[in-house]
Order: structure tokens, then C-alpha cells, then sequence
């Protein structure tokens, strides 16, 4: 598929001159947009791969504004092109993160050398969101409880299956919370944690925890440690 480019620029000799370049170099220069208003609508409706900013614009928003509020809503990939350029401003563009700058006129090499590498980081971080989507999807699916603690027990990572066993609701309320603090026997926990300390695994410990609705709950336990973590399973005992 071809990747598309909106072009954010008020100067109409310019913005003509991007679109034909991005057309010769392979692109798909999606719409012109004369303001940092037009930019965020048409950001909005066409989902570029890469907006070209130019930082004036016209308009009550410069291009560095409009790039944040586009940025929030849209993943795309970002170079600003300017005519001027101070502290300040780069300062400001900076937060935004973008692949690169150019100040007017640019060199059409750099600039092409630019939008490709652009294009290839939004491809790849899109790949990478797409994988970590259903890396998470596959993970609050498992009908087991999947978790990742620290050696103290501060708990790094859950599923959405654990998290609900545990108070029956998000995932916000147990990460960051200590693994030992949810389950009734505080001693037996101590000599399971050395256990899985000094022998590195658990194997099918029985324990019962406590849930944010103070319910106990039986459930299987198994875990190893790697690198000063502790990756574990939990199964509920029906």
C-alpha cells in the first residue's frame, strides 16, 4: 500500500512543489492543508503515515499546536519545515518528537532521505503496536492468571483474568501493589519465596488469596525467576 503524506503548508508554490516531489518519490500526497484547523481535520479523516508541518501557518494555531492535538489523536510520523526558526519555537517542536527539521530551502536529497527514514519508523512502530495489541489481547484472554513480580513481590505486570480474581475489577487496582499482601498465609508465603529464591521455581503450590472483596479464593501457583524477576501462572481451584 502506498504510504500517504499530508502536506501542512500556507504557501501555495510550496505546498505544489512537496506534492510533486512526494509523488515522484513514490508517496501518496493525501491533501494540502493551509492551517493548523485543516490539518487537524484532515489528519483526522485521511490517517497519513507522515505530515510535512510547516510551523507558520495560517490561522490561530502555529504548526508545533497543531502537531500536538494531531499527535494525541493520530499516529503518524512528523517533519517540520520552516523558513524560521529560533530557540523557542525548537524548543517547542522538540516535545512533539519529530524525525526531523528543515529550514527553507531545503535540499531535496535530505529531505527524501528524511521522509523515507520517517516512513519506515511509523511502519515499524505500527508493526510493533499491532504485535503488543495482541500480545495483550492473548494475555486477558488466557482463562489463567499470568503475572510478572520483582524478587520482593511488588507486582510488575498481570493479566486482566489475575487482576480480576484478585478484586474482581481493572488491572489498576493490583499493579503496584505487593503479591505477598494477597494471600492469607504470610509465613507460608515467606518460605515459598525463599524456596523460589534459592531453587529458582514453584511447581503446583496450593495458596489461598484474598480478593479486594475479601473473598478467599484457592488457587495453584507456579513460577521461576530470570534476571531478578519472577515470572508466574496462576490457575483458580475450583
Amino acid at each position: 500500500m502506498t504510504k500517504k503524506v499530508l502536506i501542512v503548508e500556507d504557501e501555495g508554490i510550496t505546498s505544489l512543489e512537496l506534492e510533486n516531489k512526494i509523488r515522484k518519490w513514490g508517496y501518496d500526497p493525501v491533501g494540502v492543508a493551509v492551517s493548523g484547523e485543516e490539518a487537524m481535520v484532515m489528519a483526522r479523516d485521511l490517517k497519513p503515515d507522515l505530515m510535512l508541518m510547516d510551523i507558520r501557518l495560517q490561522g490561530e494555531e502555529d504548526g508545533v499546536e497543531a502537531a500536538e492535538k494531531i499527535l494525541k489523536e493520530v499516529k503518524t510520523s512528523l517533519i517540520y519545515i520552516t523558513a524560521h526558526s529560533s530557540d523557542l519555537i525548537m524548543d517547542r517542536a522538540h516535545k512533539t518528537s519529530p524525525h526531523a527539521y528543515f529550514t527553507k530551502p531545503f535540499n531535496d536529497n535530505e529531505l527524501k532521505f528524511a521522509v523515507e527514514m520517517a516512513l519506515y519508523k511509523h511502519e515499524m512502530e505500527t508493526k510493533l503496536a499491532e504485535s503488543e495489541n495482541k500480545y495483550k489481547v492473548l494475555m486477558d484472554n488466557l482463562m489463567v492468571g499470568v503475572f510478572i513480580t520483582e524478587l520482593n513481590g511488588n507486582i510488575l505486570m498481570m493479566n486482566q483474568y489475575l487482576a480480576d480474581l484478585f478484586n474482581g475489577n481493572s488491572l489498576k487496582g493490583v499493579v503496584g501493589r505487593n503479591f505477598k499482601n494477597m494471600f492469607t498465609q504470610s509465613q507460608e508465603i515467606e518460605k515459598l519465596m525463599e524456596k523460589l529464591e534459592n531453587e529458582g521455581k514453584l511447581i503446583n503450590e496450593n495458596l489461598t488469596l484474598i480478593n479486594g472483596n475479601n473473598q478467599q479464593i484457592e488457587i495453584e501457583l507456579s513460577a521461576k525467576t530470570s534476571k531478578n524477576l519472577v515470572y508466574g501462572v496462576v490457575t483458580s481451584i475450583k
